[in-house]
């Protein structure tokens, strides 16, 4: 455990036990690009809108994924009524959903514009009938590229992986004669929830997929020559740091006009688009492209921020209120000047917006056709079935660096990670069998109770 999620659950379950009746409502939110300051200025709006009767404390997320989950386990696990409103991932809704306010009951009929919203992004708003969440921006991966180094070697928009291999590795080796730093492809292969992103939506690429009629198919020669093509990427293509690379990693050496493409999310658009970068003026963007164009598809993960309110705040009206004001559209597009993508799909034509953010016009129609992480399939256990992704792809893209058999490898760790993904399948249609993380995260509360109180 980090040093930042020990403090943070020890804080925490100090609160829960020794409530000291504070008011204050608490928000979480992460910190990621402009995200913390965009969401500090929307919650002083409330406040002001509000009459100033309330205040609002925002507890900062770490930037992991996995921690934040981990984070969000222990508190809701120990029932703590300390934080009201929590900022979820588009695919923690399965997980925590039963332990979620019903929004609805704080709000009049209509005053979503449901219809408005993108059908995927709709769907993950509900849990058992009961609208758990509201969004507070969508993803959807999309390919950056050097629009002026296509030009300078005369080399076409690639349309599919091998097109984009092909050009990474010709223009990294002329541009690496004056620039050793210069790679053709970044990308994100840290052992975290980003690399199942892209092993997702390169995989669906190729006609494969994670689960298909409630069994893993991992190991199909779709998904084998999608990781194949990662590991060549690697191998000729890129620096074997993606390795340990985030989005942030990823983007800094894009920004510092290092690399010719790198996938991310929307946001990094206005950021490298700052005057002070190496890059600005000269990005285009496309959609993840296609891999196999008989079973594949031009695709990209969705992804996105939920607001939700904990069944254990004791501020839930007032809470509630705070996320319908956070997610109205007026706010979506104050972010969207920011490339935070909106939910809502008319926004996609306010003529403001696109001035902005040109790209949002294949962003658009990335997001209708975007591919979803397999959360809705293992529910509650959708982080242990992460965890096993990207572990495994990570590992597989490791040992190919000291390789040769590149499908050999692909097999190998494909078939490995088949047979884990349906050894949770299989644990929850047999309960009995499956150990209980509930019951674990609430011993653990407990053990901290008791030690509190020790004390």
């Amino acid at each position: 455990m980090g040093k930042f999620l020990k403090s943070a659950v020890i804080g925490i379950c100090s609160l829960i036990f020794f409530d000291s009746g504070c008011a204050t409502l608490k928000i979480t939110c992460r910190a990621k690009g402009v995200e913390l300051e965009l969401f500090q200025k929307a919650v002083d709006q409330w406040i002001k809108q509000t009459g100033n009767q309330h205040k609002v404390e925002i507890v900062t997320l770490p930037h992991s994924s996995n921690e934040c989950f981990a984070l969000y386990k222990q508190w809701l696990s120990a029932e703590s009524f300390d934080i009201d409103i929590l900022q979820m991932d588009f695919p923690w809704i399965g997980a925590f959903g039963d332990v979620l306010t019903d929004l609805k009951k704080f709000y009049k009929d209509g005053e979503i514009d449901e219809a408005d919203i993108f059908a995927a992004i709709k769907d993950n708003m509900y849990f058992d009938g009961r609208m758990v969440a509201l969004p507070a921006y969508t993803d959807c991966e999309v390919m950056y590229y050097r629009e002026d180094l296509l030009k300078k070697y005369n080399r076409p928009v690639p349309s599919s992986w091998q097109e984009l291999y092909e050009t990474a590795k010709f223009i990294q080796e002329l541009e690496r004669k004056k620039n050793n730093r210069f790679y053709g492809y970044v990308f994100q292969a840290k052992a975290f929830e980003m690399l199942t992103c892209n092993f997702v939506q390169l995989i669906d690429t190729f006609g494969g997929a994670v689960v298909e009629d409630g069994r893993a198919v991992v190991d199909s020669q779709e998904c084998v020559d999608a990781l194949v093509l990662l590991i060549n990427c690697l191998k000729n293509a890129s620096t074997r740091s993606v390795l340990n690379y985030s989005e942030e990693e990823a983007r800094g050496l894009f920004q510092a006009g290092n690399a010719l493409f790198m996938n991310s999310w929307p946001y990094a658009w206005s950021l490298m688009n700052d005057p002070s970068t190496a890059v600005s003026g000269k990005i285009g963007v496309m959609p993840i492209p296609t891999g196999n164009k008989l079973k594949g598809k031009s695709s990209g993960v969705i992804g996105g921020w939920f607001f939700t309110v904990s069944k254990y705040s004791k501020r839930a009206a007032i809470a509630a209120d705070l996320v319908k004001f956070l997610t109205t559209k007026t706010q979506h597009k104050v972010r969207a000047e920011f490339a935070y993508a909106p939910a809502y799909k008319s926004l996609y034509k306010d003529p403001e917006i696109l001035k902005k953010n040109s790209f949002f016009a294949v962003l658009s129609n990335s997001l209708e056709n975007a591919v979803a992480r397999p959360s809705s399939t293992f529910g509650k256990d959708y982080p242990r079935a992460s965890h096993e992704i990207f572990n495994l792809v990570n590992t597989a893209l490791t040992e190919s660096l000291e390789e040769v058999d590149d499908y050999k490898i692909a097999k190998k760790y494909l078939g490995r990670l088949n047979r884990k993904l349906n050894r949770i399948i299989d644990r929850q249609k047999n309960p009995k069998k499956k150990k209980s993380s509930e019951g674990i995260f609430q011993k653990l509360a407990n053990m901290l109770k008791f030690s509190s109180e020790s004390n």
